[in-house]
């Protein structure tokens, strides 16, 4: 296969995904660090391509396109999406840009960040405020515990630690 349509020549790795765009009306919310990313991301797609070298016509052609259309989404995005910045009046209590750990009933741990739909990344621990788990944790603190349906069954989850500053 050509390496115009591979994803390591793309820097599609390091990309956020971007949702479609929302239906009229519908907020979608962002944490400042993740409107950076999306801007970096932005000016890396919009400057020099320096992995073209090499390319035939064709595959360089190709991958122009492909970011020429990654930046028209991205800037799409930045403009229809609101920044939000902790308040110091959610000290202790789970909401938008919270990291937070739980503990499931079988004492594994895990740590989360409370994000947007475009800067959602589980494996990186970015969760969906969209998530079910997510959902579940806004507005609780330390010692709560939420119960989520998930397709393997129903888990209950115990937040341990709740901060606005990453560690």
């Amino acid at each position: 296969m050509s390496k115009a349509f591979t994803k390591e020549d793309s820097g599609a790795e390091d990309a956020l995904p971007v949702r479609p765009r929302p239906a009229s009306g519908e907020k979608r919310y962002i944490t400042p660090e993740g409107y950076r990313a999306l801007q970096e991301e932005l000016l890396a797609a919009q400057g020099p391509d320096t992995g073209a070298e090499g390319l035939t016509p064709l595959e360089a052609g190709v991958r122009r396109k492909e970011r020429e259309r990654r930046a028209q989404q991205l800037a799409a995005v930045l403009e229809e999406v609101r920044v939000v910045e902790p308040e110091e009046a959610q000290a202790g209590r789970v909401f938008f840009g919270a990291w937070v750990e739980v503990e499931d009933e079988d004492g594994g741990r895990a740590r989360y960040r409370i994000v947007g739909p475009d800067e959602a990344d589980v494996k990186a621990g970015r969760l969906s405020v969209e998530s079910p788990l997510a959902r579940a944790l806004l507005g609780k603190e330390v010692g709560e515990s939420v119960l989520v349906e998930r397709p393997r069954g129903a888990v209950e989850y115990t937040v341990t630690r709740v901060d606005y500053a990453p560690h």
